[in-house]
C-alpha cells in the first residue's frame, strides 16, 4: 500500500471515530487521537541531509550479510532542550542531530487538544507570528475537539493527561544548506485519567510530520506554501523492513 492511500484510510478512520470517543469521554473513559498529513512530490533541488540520508542498504553490523532495517540499525540519539517557554523546550544546535531533536521534542511537547496551550506553544516555536503554522495547528485542534463533541476551545476533559513518545524519525532536507527540513515522525499517544493511571488501548503507530527553518538561532516551525510545496510523503514505516531503512526511517534512542 502506497503512503497516500494509507493517510486516505488513516483520515477515513479518525473520521468515524467521533461517536466512539463521545461515548468515551460520557464514561470517563479516555481520548487519543493521532494524524497523517499527506506530502507532495519533492522538488528536484530538495535533497537528503548527509547526516540522515542513507539510500541503500547496508549489511547489519556483525557481518551477517543480512540487510539493515530501523530496528536492526544503531539507534539515532535525540537531544534534549537547552531552555524552555510557554510550556515547551527550545534551544537546538544548527546541525541535523539539532533538527531531528527539535522535531522530536516540539511533537511530544505540544497540546494536541488544548487549543489555548498549543496556541502558546507554536507561537514560541513558529518561524515568525505570521506564519500559517499557527492558524493551521490551532484550528486543527478546535475541528478535533469539536470533532469528539466538546467546545471548539478549552482544555484537556476530564483533566485528562495526554503522552506522546515519538519511536523513529525520516528527515529530508528541503533546501540545499540544510537549513529547512521536514522531519516524519511515527508515534504513540497514551491517555490518563485521575480515575484511570493507564491506557488500555493507546493510539499505536501514527504518522506525522513538521517543517522546521533554522531561524533566529533556533530551530523553528513553519508552514509557508513555498515550502509546504517541496514536501514529500515517506515510503511507509515498519520496524523490520530494509527498504524503510533505505528511505531513511531510524528508530529513536531511548532517553
Amino acid at each position: 500500500m502506497d503512503y497516500r492511500s494509507k493517510a486516505r484510510r488513516a483520515r477515513l478512520r479518525l473520521s468515524v471515530l467521533g461517536t466512539a470517543v463521545v461515548a468515551l469521554l460520557a464514561t470517563g473513559g479516555v481520548l487519543a487521537f493521532g494524524s497523517v498529513e499527506g506530502g507532495k512530490s519533492r522538488s528536484p533541488h530538495a535533497k537528503s541531509s548527509p547526516q540522515e540520508g542513507a539510500r541503500s542498504a547496508s549489511p547489519a553490523p556483525g557481518g551477517t550479510g543480512k540487510r539493515l532495517t530501523p530496528a536492526t540499525a544503531p539507534r539515532v540519539p535525540v537531544l534534549k532542550p537547552k531552555s524552555s517557554k510557554n510550556g515547551i523546550g527550545t534551544g537546538f544546535p544548527h546541525t541535523a542531530v539539532g533538527a531531528r531533536s527539535a522535531a522530536v521534542s516540539y511533537w511530544q511537547d505540544l497540546s494536541f487538544v488544548d487549543d489555548q496551550a498549543a496556541e502558546r506553544q507554536l507561537r514560541t516555536i513558529a518561524a515568525g507570528p505570521s506564519d500559517p503554522v499557527v492558524r493551521k495547528k490551532v484550528s486543527e485542534v478546535r475541528k478535533l475537539r469539536e470533532g469528539v463533541g466538546l467546545p471548539p476551545s478549552g482544555g484537556p476533559p476530564n483533566s485528562m493527561t495526554f503522552t506522546t513518545d515519538v519511536k523513529a524519525v525520516r528527515l529530508r532536507s528541503l533546501d540545499r544548506k540544510g537549513d529547512v527540513v521536514q522531519v516524519w515522525m511515527v508515534f504513540d499517544r497514551y491517555a490518563t485519567s485521575a480515575e484511570k493511571s493507564t491506557d488500555d488501548n493507546p493510539l499505536e503507530d501514527q504518522t506525522d510530520n513538521l517543517i522546521l527553518t533554522w531561524k533566529k538561532g533556533d530551530w523553528k516551525v513553519t508552514a509557508q506554501p513555498h515550502w509546504v510545496r517541496r514536501t514529500a510523503g515517506p515510503r511507509a514505516y515498519a520496524p523490520d523492513s530494509p527498504y524503510a531503512f533505505q528511505d531513511g526511517w531510524r528508530e529513536v534512542a531511548d532517553g
